[in-house]
């Protein structure tokens, strides 16, 4: 579980991440100073060598960012280790922050300083890295989902039929040698479970629930990391955006229910894909899809209600 800030913070910093660039804002009490760097191992330094000329050290400067998957993990990892205390935020945080303080323009440089500010109001949970034995079967993940794309690229293409017979050889040959990688890839996910005892209870434990097989098990470990940090099922319900919300007001005014989708993408993914296999063979979960056909819901939405809590 991830620690409370209870130090003392003389400043805090907002990153917005994307792709190529990181829009930085250093707040220190009503005052901020924006700054552009390189989402990159160079700019990371240029980021650290600017906050170190502020004449305040890391460990009384809080750092917010967005979880944005591969894009923040690199600059969230260097701040941890460079002993800046590092809080990564689920993206609905900012979103529900922005409304708060009737924000209605959304720009990078505007994250940033919302950012900056909400640390500096809310002091949010401090993060830390994942365990080595979890990174390490997220990569493993992240390579299979590769393999598996461009493995389904090349038997569409084969489907297709639209190549010459040298092409088609090549095609198959690819093929082939992709099947091998994936075996591989398996082997190597599953050598790396027995490995460590702990994260194998968690994958077998798993695939007690219903639609949630070894692959999906070792997907969501994946994504999810550490599950005992979270302390209430609703706050994992809301890293996956799958939060259900409600549109109803006085007598008039009943609109459909939604998930926010403000959460990873790639676990709202998985859970959706579980969900789908558990009602074609669940007995529970196909008298729990009539029910839902019934009142008018449709197939994604059920898939989503399976896992959704309403808020």
């Amino acid at each position: 579980m991830q620690e409370s800030c209870k130090v003392a913070i003389c400043a805090t910093v907002g990153i917005d991440v994307s792709k190529d660039q990181l829009d930085v804002v250093l707040r220190r009490e009503e005052r901020e100073q924006p700054r552009v760097y390189a989402n990159s191992a160079a700019g990371f330094r240029d980021l650290h060598r600017w906050l170190q000329g502020q004449d305040v050290q890391p460990q009384q400067i809080q750092v917010a960012l967005e979880a944005t998957g591969s894009y923040s993990d690199a600059v969230a990892l260097f701040l941890y280790e460079h002993d800046y205390l590092v809080s990564v935020l689920n993206p609905a945080v900012l979103v529900d922050y922005r409304n708060s303080v009737n924000v209605r323009s959304k720009t990078d440089a505007l994250d940033a300083r919302l950012l900056a500010r909400y640390a500096q109001e809310r002091r949010p949970r401090l993060w830390k890295p994942l365990p080595p034995e979890m990174q390490t079967l997220r990569f493993l993940l992240a390579r299979r989902e590769d393999v598996q794309h461009m493995l389904q690229q090349e038997r569409n293409r084969l489907h297709a039929g639209r190549m010459d017979d040298w092409i088609r050889t090549r095609v198959q040959q690819h093929v082939t040698q992709l099947d091998k990688e994936m075996g591989a890839i398996w082997k190597r996910i599953m050598g790396h479970l027995k490995a460590h005892p702990s994260l194998k209870s968690q994958w077998r434990r798993l695939q007690t629930i219903r639609g949630i097989g070894p692959i999906g098990a070792a997907a969501l470990l994946a994504e999810v990391g550490e599950i005992e940090r979270f302390d209430d099922p609703r706050a994992l319900v809301s890293l996956a955006g799958l939060a259900v919300k409600r549109h109803d007001s006085g007598r008039s005014v009943h609109g459909t229910p939604t998930i926010d989708r403000h959460g990873r993408t790639g676990l709202r993914r998985i859970l959706y894909l579980c969900a789908v296999s558990a009602l074609r063979w669940d007995a529970h979960m196909q008298r729990f899809a009539a029910q839902s056909r019934a009142s008018g819901g449709d197939a994604q939405t059920l898939a989503y209600r399976l896992w959704g809590v309403e808020t």
